[in-house]
């Protein structure tokens, strides 16, 4: 029979990971209001296993929000999507894609001017927020860029487009609660809101 016991310790930066994983959809939801108790039972783990992992509170809330901006995820997703597909089953992938991020970044950027600590933004948190989002930009762009052919403008502009209506659609001030979902605003992006008939 093959030996049985117990799992192998995470390392570090692996519990760091796991923890930050359970988080950050409770603190999408709920903001930093959430207590380190509340996030250690999401992460399945004693709170003060925690501490052995991030200094306090804040320091996790800020990992938190390092983490969702990270653009590599985002990245390695377009990269995955099929060239092969349809132009508007790749643009609805990427908009689901682009539209959950966006959902996370911004409850998480609202999290932390709400935090105690809050003062300007460093300019070093600027440079990491402007440099993920060229990445996720660029990374758009190269997946436009395979359909090149089936665009009627570059893809650059066809980037700025999608981004710009999945941008608008995250921020309830511009709609209340009448969001869109991704194949609504693939399907206005792609065929427009006028009918082909013309007068």
């Amino acid at each position: 029979m093959p030996k049985t016991g117990r799992a192998k310790p995470l390392s570090p930066e692996e519990r760091r990971t796991a923890i930050l994983d359970a988080v950050i959809p409770l603190l999408v939801e709920r903001g930093a209001a959430v207590t380190t108790a509340e996030m250690a039972a999401a992460a399945g783990i004693a709170e003060g296993t925690i501490f052995r992992v991030f200094p306090d509170k804040n320091a996790l809330l800020h990992a938190a929000i390092g983490k969702t901006l990270d653009p590599q995820p985002i990245v390695t997703a377009f990269e995955a999507i099929d060239p092969a597909t349809p132009l508007q089953d790749q643009l609805t992938r990427a908009a689901t894609i682009l539209a959950a991020r966006y959902e996370k970044t911004t409850a998480l950027i609202g999290m932390a001017r709400s935090m105690p600590d809050h003062g300007k933004p460093s300019p070093e948190a600027h440079r990491i927020a402007h440099d993920a989002m060229a990445a996720v930009a660029t990374a758009l762009t190269e997946l436009l860029d395979r359909q090149q052919n089936r665009l009627r403008v570059p893809p650059e502009q066809a980037a700025i487009m999608l981004r710009g209506l999945i941008f608008a659609n995250a921020h309830q001030l511009l709609h209340g609660d009448q969001h869109l979902s991704p194949e609504q605003m693939v399907d206005v992006l792609v065929n427009g809101i006028a009918t082909s008939e013309t007068h």
